[in-house]
């Protein structure tokens, strides 16, 4: 590693301890931040409880505020209680069991589990006192929510110091890299002004430098004064040794030619013709050792450039002896014409003469040298023989210095030819192979990377087809080959259980994939989505346990509930309310994440339709003009209480999930709520568990007035043929949504989720608002449900029901007791009297 590297190397670990450091201390600070931002809403929903703590004849009681909820985090899961010394009066018994009862009014903060989950919670504590029964003592209010949002806040305070301490990081890392690179500037000015010398200049180093490396270029200029020398004398005897000795051979070499010819030298002539094979040795080893100190000269003085191959190749044709070239066959392949080799021209023309010179030596046939390319990037020559080839045993050792075959026998060589082969394809990062030759020969093969040069062609249609392919392939479609045990039996009562199974399966019912749902949505309409998601699904058999919205949930926390995958119900509260305490799995899509933020609450409430709360009427027995909204809806009640006299029918809200649902929302919309209770208990309102019942005694004649109805199960009666008037209020219009949750326990939640899904998409948006009647969620912008068939024009202020935890203040059993207590006395303690005169306008 270089000197500038480490000093770099360096400055990144220090930088980066101080990021650590820095982003160690942001952390607390951000976690401190969040906490004490979030500790301030749990104190403040604390404080707002405690202040609504009552005594109410001789008891405590709590009516919980909404304030206190809906200042708490939408997205968190809430819990609370309130505990005297005496027990709890309201909220959940088991949270914070561990910790102590307060004693002051002053907050506490702690972090606990509850129900498997973090926890932060803030107790306060209020002084009870007076004279009265209940004595003097403290009172002990929690409040808890779970830790997502404070966490939430806590990273991003995190990620924004953090990008900021990362961005002064790195500008002091390229002030430090700047500040190295203008340091170490001299060292790479002397770095290039050697690498740009030639190989032959050992001239002294004249770069400008400071004063801390002089030393350094001094001691190399005297170093290469000396190399230059040494190197000049080694030259000198190279030359004149060359010159020395090729001289007396060549001259030795004519002598000897000289008296073989001569007459009478017919009794020497054996001892001058080995006189003369010694000299041609001689010549022969003396040009191979100066060709091989030539090539590794070469070599070490980086001469590399590139290199075209057919001039190359043409070259050493021309070099052949002219008396053997007839026997040379070169076939050369068009991609290797056109590739280029990066190297030393000398060396690689020296490596190919020899291999050739070896060939013609040892066979007297054709010599085949056929160059070529390969796709992973190499040039390839093949030279091969017919000559008598070389054994497994002699192609490894034929490649070392001063090594010859048993057929080389009185043939002229000096055993360094496939050595000096060796140097250079090792030199150009290559490989040199020594292969049989069919039916008998040698085949010298040497591989060189190379820059393969691609011919210029239309490549569209291929990388067309290569593109469509790689997109089928990513669309392929596992199909789902896992099994769903046995359906449950031995069902609760109140529950109707209705099978659908699969449509294309030919597995037996029990084999086939099964989807259990729980909900309150009557079977005939629950049908229509049910065979609507089979048609994309037809694999999946689906069981549906039908029971009331109140009872879904009792058998779900009471764990009497079946096996189920999916709960859908109308009760949205209810759904916040389990998904709350822990009963819900969380689900993410594409379709999720793009649906309405208030029909879905925390990824596990999910609404899927959209549906107004309206007034129905039977127009044949009441005057044409009908009331339009709440108010002209409660003058008729007070002017015609007598006509009207158990005429009217609207939910029990005790036994209603949705009924209660709507009137804790009118109550707090609405400032003529009571006096509508009020006036539906002059009238002897009748009351009913569901819908269905309500509408059928209006359409029988039982009921003028049917208020505080389902929006899409009265037009699905109207439409159907029933003589009924539908009015969408005209001063606000109450619109609730149908929701679905994944329950914890379920057996097949994939299955669970696809339904979701399903119910989410375009297509099982269209079959809620068609055939299903139900209203899906884009009515709000589109006014699905607002058709001809709706009796009034103008339609008021469509106030959404929010998934969130507000819903679970009316959940809280003191307020829903003393809700109900006067919702009870005023619309059922009325003494019903008898019929009077006709309606009064």
């Amino acid at each position: 590693m270089s000197i500038q590297h480490r000093v770099l190397a360096l400055a990144v670990c220090l930088l980066a301890v101080a990021l650590l450091a820095l982003g160690l201390v942001s952390r607390q600070y951000a976690q401190r931040a969040a906490d004490s931002a979030y500790d301030r809403l749990l104190k403040a929903a604390a404080l707002t409880i405690a202040n609504a703590i009552q005594i109410d004849e001789g008891e405590l009681s709590l009516e919980l505020p909404y304030s206190a909820m809906a200042m708490l985090p939408e997205q968190e899961h809430i819990f609370y209680s309130v505990r005297s010394s005496s027990g709890i009066i309201s909220g959940y018994p088991d949270l914070g069991a561990s910790l102590p009862p307060a004693t002051s009014s002053e907050p506490r903060y702690d972090t606990i589990t509850y129900q498997d989950t973090p926890v932060r919670v803030a107790t306060i504590g209020r002084l009870l006192t007076g004279e009265h029964s209940l004595g003097r003592g403290w009172i002990t209010i929690r409040v808890a929510e779970t830790l997502g949002t404070r966490q939430a806040l806590a990273d991003e305070l995190l990620s924004r110091s953090t990008l900021s301490l990362t961005g002064l990081i790195l500008l002091a890392l390229m002030i430090t890299s700047l500040g190295i690179r203008r340091a170490f500037g001299p060292l790479a000015e002397l770095e290039t002004a050697l690498r740009e010398r030639s190989h032959d200049n050992l001239q002294a180093i004249d770069t400008p430098v400071p004063k801390e490396i002089r030393r350094l270029v001094d001691t190399l200029n005297a170093f290469m004064n000396r190399l230059q020398t040494a190197v000049g004398t080694l030259n000198n005897l190279v030359a004149d040794a060359a010159h020395q000795i090729r001289t007396p051979l060549a001259a030795v070499h004519l002598q000897t030619q000289l008296a073989m010819d001569e007459p009478g030298s017919e009794a020497v002539r054996p001892r001058l013709q080995r006189i003369l094979n010694n000299t041609t040795h001689a010549t022969h080893l003396l040009n191979q050792l100066l060709m091989d100190a030539t090539v590794s000269h070469r070599l070490d003085r980086s001469t590399m450039r590139p290199l075209d191959l057919a001039p190359l190749i043409q070259e050493i044709q021309g070099r052949v002896d002219p008396d053997r070239a007839h026997r040379l066959q070169v076939h050369i392949t068009p991609s290797a014409r056109r590739a280029q080799l990066v190297g030393d021209h000398v060396s690689l023309r020296e490596m190919l003469r020899n291999v050739i010179d070896n060939a013609m030596l040892y066979s007297d046939e054709h010599i085949s040298v056929r160059v070529y390319t390969r796709p992973t990037g190499l040039v390839v020559f093949d030279v091969s023989d017919l000559g008598p080839g070389v054994s497994d045993e002699d192609k490894t050792r034929l490649l070392e210095r001063f090594q010859r075959g048993p057929a080389s026998q009185g043939l002229p060589g000096s055993g360094l030819g496939l050595s000096i082969v060796r140097t250079v394809v090792q030199a150009h990062q290559g490989t040199l192979l020594l292969r049989d030759h069919a039916p008998h020969g040698l085949t010298v093969r040497i591989e060189i990377p190379a820059q393969l040069q691609t011919p210029k062609s239309s490549t569209g249609m291929a990388q067309t087809l290569a593109a469509l392919a790689l997109v089928l392939v990513g669309l392929t479609i596992q199909a789902d080959t896992a099994q769903a045990n046995e359906p449950p039996a031995g069902l609760d009562m109140g529950i109707r259980s209705h099978d659908y199974p699969a449509l294309a399966s030919k597995q037996k019912p029990q084999d086939q994939p099964l989807l259990v749902i729980a909900g309150p949505t009557d079977t005939e309409l629950f049908e229509v989505l049910v065979h609507d998601f089979q048609q994309t699904q037809p694999q999946v058999r689906v069981l549906y346990h039908e029971m009331d919205s109140s009872a879904l949930y009792r058998h779900a926390t009471q764990g009497s509930l079946p096996e189920t995958d999916l709960l859908i119900s109308s009760a949205s509260d209810l759904q916040v309310k389990l998904a709350n305490d822990g009963y819900a799995r969380s689900h993410s899509s594409s379709l999720t994440t793009a649906m309405p933020g208030w029909a879905r609450w925390r990824n596990e409430v999910f609404g899927f339709t959209l549906e107004p709360a309206v007034i129905a009427y039977a127009p044949s027995r009441l005057p044409p003009d009908l009331p339009a909204s709440r108010e002209a809806l409660l003058k008729l009640l007070e002017r015609n209480s007598h006509p009207l006299m158990g005429r009217v029918g609207t939910y029990d809200i005790q036994i209603s999930g949705v009924g209660y649902l709507f009137a804790l929302y009118d109550e707090r919309t609405s400032s003529t709520f009571w006096g509508m209770a009020n006036a539906l208990g002059r009238v002897g309102t009748r009351l009913y568990a569901n819908t269905a019942a309500i509408l059928d005694d209006l359409d029988n004649g039982t009921l003028d007035v049917a208020y505080n109805v389902l929006g899409s199960y009265a037009l699905a009666r109207q439409k159907a043929g029933s003589d009924i008037a539908i009015v969408v209020p005209s001063d606000y219009v109450s619109v609730f949504t149908r929701s679905a949750l994944i329950h914890k326990q379920a057996r097949r939640p994939d299955l669970a989720a696809t339904f979701i899904d399903y119910l989410l998409s375009p297509r099982g948006q269209e079959t809620i608002a068609g055939p299903a009647g139900l209203g899906s969620l884009n009515a709000i912008e589109s006014g699905s449900w607002f058709t001809k068939t709706v009796s009034n024009q103008s339609i008021g202020i469509i106030q959404p029901l929010v998934l969130n935890p507000s819903l679970l203040v009316g959940l809280d059993p003191t307020r829903r007791h003393r809700f109900l207590q006067n919702w009870r006395r005023l619309v059922t303690d009325t003494p019903i009297g008898l019929r009077d005169p006709p309606y009064q306008p």
